[in-house]
């Protein structure tokens, strides 16, 4: 990781998905960020696959077995979410400097219960539950975190920094150029919600 400098804010923008997240770690002043670090996190346990996707198991698993394997496979995510954070957390630390929030970007705001599809809403639960796992993980390492949803976090981004959404994608897109690839739509989002925390007063 790369060494910020004393007088600069660090925010971690995380793009969170199910099972998974991609990390940015950002470095100020809001007028001209650095990229310090990017990593893909793995969200759930190998050795309890059902915490890939629990309530996929909830409707896959007889309800003797689903009973007992998803508030496992829950109490897994939370552990992990917990131990991925505090470690990515202690990296940043490792520069010597503190940081100033997590920014978590969620795929969707939809309550989950609203949805009739019990497939879909499986889908639509273990979306906001692996956002939730680490907004909590976050409040246990006193850690301030801002949760938004993918389609607002380049707007926001943008309003916080006095610039147009599409002038910020392009300057988010010449943040990548110093790390190379990967520097997809996950890591871009996830650029711009570390980017808002540290425009932020």
């Amino acid at each position: 990781m790369v060494r910020p400098k004393k007088s600069e804010s660090v925010a971690i923008g995380l793009r969170v998905k199910t099972g998974r997240a991609t990390a940015v770690v950002l470095s100020g002043p809001a007028s001209a960020p650095v990229v310090l670090a990017r990593k893909s996190i793995q969200l759930w346990d190998p050795a309890i696959p059902e915490s890939h996707q629990p309530y996929h198991a909830e409707l896959e698993l007889p309800p003797s077995e689903s009973a007992r394997a998803v508030p496992r496979a829950l109490e897994a995510v939370e552990r992990v979410a917990l131990a991925k954070l505090r470690e990515l957390i202690e990296e940043v630390r490792d520069s010597r400097h503190s940081i100033c929030g997590v920014a978590l970007v969620a795929g969707s705001a939809t309550d989950p219960e609203s949805i009739r599809n019990p497939h879909m809403r499986a889908h639509a639960r273990e979306g906001q539950l692996f956002p939730h796992a680490l907004a909590a993980a976050a409040k246990l390492l006193r850690i301030p975190a801002l949760t938004i949803v993918e389609a607002d976090a380049f707007a926001k981004a943008a309003v916080a920094l006095s610039k147009t959404p599409d002038a910020l994608k392009h300057e988010v897109t010449e943040l990548g150029r110093a790390v190379g690839k990967p520097w997809g739509i996950e890591e871009k989002t996830a650029a711009a919600a570390a980017w808002l925390l540290i425009a932020s007063p």
